[in-house]
């Protein structure tokens, strides 16, 4: 008989850097410091991070960086409670009361040059006010430190080099600090690895190449004199030669003794387009480092869609940025907070909120399809939206008000702006005749063509051909408008065959 036994997890750590086992950095122990993986702070910086300092001081690793970091401030922030109880909905308005208090975008903001320097540390500065231990307000409440004043020790612990205590440095007391950490590809680098490990070449690059095309320009506003001098001429003669090439650069006028010659040696013109073009070509990729792409950082003309899709790339990344720091705060001061003042509640959450879509799209968008007979549900308003929300009382109609149908399980509910009660909504004829009779009627032959167009597409691709080729010459924001209202015609009308079907 086979034996059926569930074989029990491993519940130790095996692949642990601590026991002298790791092959890429030996043995450590806790008076040690772990090693810093970034090869630049360790070869070009002597293991201290001021080597990251001068290359933000470049105007495009600034603007990136300040993209990055005010980008993700500009969002609103929000406290989620952790469960529906009294008493974790009151450590919720707890968290975001003492959020508030202390400046709490200030606090993020330092936070995240983590992102650029591959971490970050805080320091929690806490009181007591009366039975509940509180953020001090007087003293920031959080107080970011300089990143270089800390080290990891071969233990993982975060400690503090001081004047007499360097190596391995004093042992930090738990539950005080928050460290966030960006940018590494495993977890067994306590130091990150931030964006401007790969900032720090290209800078080096475009400032050395801005030094020679300084060179140049000085050179071609003043050419180098050059003087020829016949063959056995004495060095007095020779030295007023040289004087009167040193002149050149000063006055307008030189005397030059006689059989002597001068020419000047100008820079090709030429080579200031290889100069500009290689530092613009090193923006680009400071750019494209920091912000995933160039656009929103420089205003490049983009074609149709190109903008949106590049803003989103930056987006996306704002939103992995402080992802990543609220996990932090929601693990650390969030918790403590919590388990120190409401033992046995739920810790909430706080958050950035970043919309997934342009909202006013989303609202043309439902104002569209509202003039089409359809009525949001409240739950759909208050998950789009935010907020909260309260149905309005229905306006009075009579009795030839038309009936359209709701969200509520095909519930039927009035409506005083339509005067026909024998259109079903669902139809996707319906839908382009309510169109048609709420607009122009230049508009309605459109509308017509529109409709022909989506009962005789056979698939979303024939009627996106079939669109392209009747109003190819529309503008592409008119182009967008139709091909909009038709597809959601042909949705709707999907959606009633379905029905039909069943």
């Amino acid at each position: 008989m086979a034996d059926n036994k569930t074989e029990q997890p491993e519940l130790q750590e095996i692949a642990t850097s601590r026991d002298g086992r790791d092959i890429t950095r030996g043995w450590l122990s806790a008076l040690m410091h772990a090693p810093i993986d970034d090869v630049i702070v360790v070869e070009r910086g002597g293991g201290d991070y001021q080597v990251y300092a001068d290359v933000l001081r470049d105007d495009r690793v600034r603007t990136g960086i300040n993209q990055r970091i005010y980008g993700v401030i500009a969002k609103p922030w929000e406290v989620k409670p952790g469960g529906e109880r009294p008493l974790d909905i009151e450590a919720s308005n707890f968290i975001k009361k003492q959020l508030s208090s202390v400046e709490f975008d200030r606090i993020t903001m330092k936070m995240l040059y983590g992102v650029f320097y591959g971490f970050s540390v805080g320091e929690a500065m806490v009181a007591r006010d009366g039975a509940r231990i509180v953020l001090d307000k007087a003293r920031d409440g959080v107080k970011v430190r300089n990143r270089r004043r800390f080290a990891f020790d071969g233990e993982g612990n975060l400690r503090l080099k001081t004047v007499n205590n360097t190596m391995p440095g004093e042992l930090m007391p738990d539950r005080k600090f928050i460290v966030a950490t960006f940018g590494a590809d495993h977890d067994d680098a306590p130091y990150g690895l931030g964006l401007a490990h790969y900032l720090y070449w290209l800078v080096w690059l475009k400032r050395n190449v801005t030094r020679f095309w300084a060179f140049y320009l000085d050179k071609f506003s003043s050419p180098t004199a050059v003087g020829k001098y016949p063959s056995g001429t004495d060095k007095p003669d020779q030295q007023k030669l040289l004087d009167a090439l040193r002149a050149i650069q000063r006055d307008s006028a030189v005397v030059v003794p006689e059989g002597m010659e001068v020419i000047l040696l100008e820079a090709l013109k030429s080579s200031a387009a290889d100069h500009k073009g290689f530092i613009d070509q090193m923006n680009e990729a400071i750019l494209m480092v920091c912000l995933g792409q160039t656009a929103t950082a420089q205003g490049t003309a983009g074609k149709l869609g190109g903008d949106t899709e590049r803003e989103a790339v930056k987006d996306a990344i704002l939103k992995a940025d402080s992802d990543m720091l609220s996990e932090q705060f929601n693990r650390t001061i969030i918790t403590w907070l919590t388990e120190w003042n409401f033992p046995g509640a739920v810790p909430p959450t706080v958050y950035r909120v970043f919309s997934d879509e342009d909202l006013n799209a989303r609202i043309d968008r439902d104002v569209k399809i509202s003039g089409m007979g359809f009525r949001p549900t409240l739950k759909y308003i208050q998950e789009t939206y935010g907020g909260d929300w309260q149905e309005s009382a229905a306006p009075a109609t009579d009795g030839g008000a038309n009936l359209t149908q709701s969200g509520d399980g095909g519930k039927k509910t009035a409506f005083a702006e339509n005067d026909e009660t024998d259109i079903d909504p669902t139809s996707s004829d319906s839908q382009t005749d309510i169109l048609a009779d709420q607009s122009a009627d230049a508009g309605k032959v459109m509308l017509d063509k529109v409709r022909d167009l989506v009962d005789n597409a056979e698939s979303l691709e024939q009627l996106r051909d079939d669109l392209l080729a009747a109003y190819g010459d529309l503008d592409s924001s008119q182009l967008v408008n139709v091909m909009e209202l038709a597809f959601i015609a042909a949705d709707l009308s999907g959606r009633y065959d379905v029905q039909e079907e069943k």
